[in-house]
């Protein structure tokens, strides 16, 4: 229960961060800094479909939604946009 709480929060505190601080990242956005925007909001919705309990039953989906890998892409998010 805890580990879903903590995967909701990132992921709300993440989307609320790129939705309101957009023009602030849309500077810092050149050339594949799209592709690594895209692998965060990856991350973002696993962490969605972690935090409300949701369990896919497709493996690859399973894999991809994953606790770990979402918070690993979420991360990775904070690492390179920061």
């Amino acid at each position: 229960m805890i580990s879903r709480l903590i995967s909701l929060s990132l992921a709300m505190s993440l989307s609320l961060t790129l939705l309101f601080a957009a023009p602030l990242l849309a500077d810092k956005i050149q050339g594949t800094g799209r592709g690594i925007l895209m692998l965060g909001l990856l991350g973002i919705a696993g962490g969605f479909v972690h935090g409300v309990g949701f369990v896919p039953h497709n493996i690859f989906f399973k894999f991809l939604f994953n606790r770990w890998v979402s918070r690993i892409l979420m991360a990775s998010t904070l690492y390179f946009y920061d």
